[in-house]
């Protein structure tokens, strides 16, 4: 039984190697070709023609590219240079704390033919001078009257509609 596995392992090997030699024979055939067609002075000029041309695309591509890249460096700088003289812009104009109100910029005189312009109010924060007074005069009944408690335990107050 192991002769009839060494003669078919013999054929197999018989069989590859001449595959592998007409493969070897194919390919040096094809290299040869390959050689012939790059030796050739009008393959050679038309390469070269063809690898110039290339290169000068490559080139163009590639300054195009470098060109957007500092365009889009310069907007980003501008951004970023505008919103720091906005915020320099916000820190000027509002005073440090614990500054009065002397400490403020003289007004701009107007020039000889132009109106000035009207003086702006003051910027409100928080809730209107209406609701102020409104809210002080609650905390001071808050302090006075304790919160009214639920059979849950909290005090009667909503975040949202106000209970009936």
């Amino acid at each position: 039984m192991a002769e009839k596995w060494d003669k078919q392992f013999m054929e197999f090997i018989r069989r590859t190697s001449d595959d592998i030699r007409r493969t070897g024979e194919d390919l040096k055939v094809e290299a040869e070709r390959l050689l012939g067609e790059v030796r050739d002075p009008s393959r050679q000029a038309k390469l070269k023609a063809t690898l110039s041309e290339f290169r000068d695309k490559a080139a163009a591509v590639t300054k195009e590219a470098a060109e957007r890249l500092e365009g889009a460096a310069r907007h980003v700088e501008d951004f970023v240079s505008r919103g720091l003289d906005v915020e320099k812009e916000k820190a000027a104009a509002s005073p440090p704390k614990g500054a009065s109100a002397k400490a403020s910029p003289p007004p701009a005189e107007p020039t000889p033919g132009t109106e000035a312009p009207a003086p702006k109010a003051p910027r409100k924060t928080g809730k209107t001078i209406g609701k102020k007074a409104a809210a002080k005069k609650a905390s001071a009944a808050q302090k006075t009257a304790p919160a009214k408690k639920t059979a849950a335990g909290k005090t009667g107050k909503t975040l949202g509609r106000k209970r009936a």
